[in-house]
């Protein structure tokens, strides 16, 4: 496809990939035609969903080209996750910038003004992040905002990156990357994980391009009882999908030396020696984790405090006690504690 010129792109192309969420994605999509900024455009990417979301989706672009001029786009390809899913949209995309949206978020009515003044602000910046709302599944806030605990990074992270392989970002729905900067992070190297693809895009982009952080929530992020990361995150098995998929990262970006200063990963490789490693190994990461969360700069002395506490005291608990204790830190993490957890099918 070819690029238009640069006065007639649009300044945002809204990327969504859509999988089985036919229940929310029209509210998603009405709070994009409620911008009070109109220069957008707005890609779908149906991932093979198997409810009716193509014909939802369809019906609703409609009814938009009906009253808007924006161009509107749907796509539908065979079920591939959404790393795969992202990178169909955004060949698709003719916009400066790409607003990533997930298909069950809503965003508030000035996000897509207040970001363009940003962008006009930091035009180096070659991404724009800020924080969500929490909401539950009906749409009522939590009263969380993620990220939780970590302070949103921002400024040049490309030093401090090489030396902790760590960034502070929000959820994809707190992701807006410039265009130039997105092309040179495609075609992604994590599409066998299929979710995650705001994990590499954003670190990719702080490694590329200044990034600028909005303070104010410009988002909500929909959390469902039956939420399938949450879960993933409390088998051993799902923590060892999540220490593989942040080792795929950092030895793609060449940060394989540092990553062990990542408070983040790190603490998922502690969870996992708790699982099922052996007590030296348990020690090792623990001794790992302390130091990756005191010279984490995204934390207070307070949190690091906090956290230092609980994780000594994981170390020190019989393999049934940690379980519950990463759950419960977990649950906590997320703002699942908050909504709770629908009860696993039989």
């Amino acid at each position: 496809m070819s690029v238009p010129d640069e006065g007639a792109r649009p300044a945002f192309s809204v990327l969504i990939a859509s999988y089985n969420q036919a229940e929310y994605v029209l509210a998603t999509l009405d709070t994009v035609a409620a911008q009070s900024s109109a220069d957008y455009e707005i890609v779908v990417v149906n991932d093979g969903s198997t409810d009716d979301t193509e014909a939802r989706v369809s019906g609703w672009m409609e009814r938009f080209h009906a009253g808007h001029p924006n161009r509107a786009v749907l796509a539908t390809i065979a079920n591939s996750g959404q790393s795969a899913a992202v990178e169909h949209g955004f060949g698709l995309c003719t916009g400066r910038y790409i607003a990533l949206l997930d298909s069950d978020d809503l965003w508030l009515p000035h996000k897509l003004a207040t970001i363009a003044r940003v962008v006009a602000e930091s035009p180096d910046a070659g991404m724009v992040i800020h924080p969500l709302y929490v909401i539950d599944s009906q749409g009522r806030r939590t009263g969380d905002v993620r990220p939780k605990h970590a302070k949103l990074s921002e400024g040049d992270l490309r030093e401090q990156i090489r030396k902790t392989s760590r960034v502070a970002a929000p959820a994809t729905s707190g992701v807006i990357i410039r265009a130039d900067v997105f092309r040179q992070l495609v075609p992604m190297p994590i599409k066998r994980f299929r979710a995650a693809a705001d994990f590499y895009l954003t670190l990719g982009a702080a490694l590329l391009a200044p990034v600028r952080a909005v303070a104010e929530p410009l988002a909500e992020y929909r959390m469902h009882p039956g939420g399938v990361h949450i879960r993933t995150m409390l088998s051993p098995e799902g923590v060892g999908r999540w220490v593989e998929l942040q080792s795929v990262l950092a030895k793609h970006f060449g940060l394989e030396e540092v990553v062990g200063r990542n408070s983040y990963f790190v603490r998922h490789v502690f969870a996992l020696a708790k699982f099922q490693g052996s007590t030296a190994e348990q020690v090792h990461s623990y001794s790992q984790l302390t130091r990756a969360t005191w010279i984490d700069g995204t934390f207070g002395v307070r949190q690091k405090l906090l956290f230092t506490a609980y994780w000594t005291a994981c170390l020190f608990s019989p393999r049934p006690v940690f379980s519950r204790l990463w759950r419960t830190f977990q649950m906590k993490q997320t703002g699942f504690d908050k909504i709770g957890l629908a009860p696993e099918r039989a």
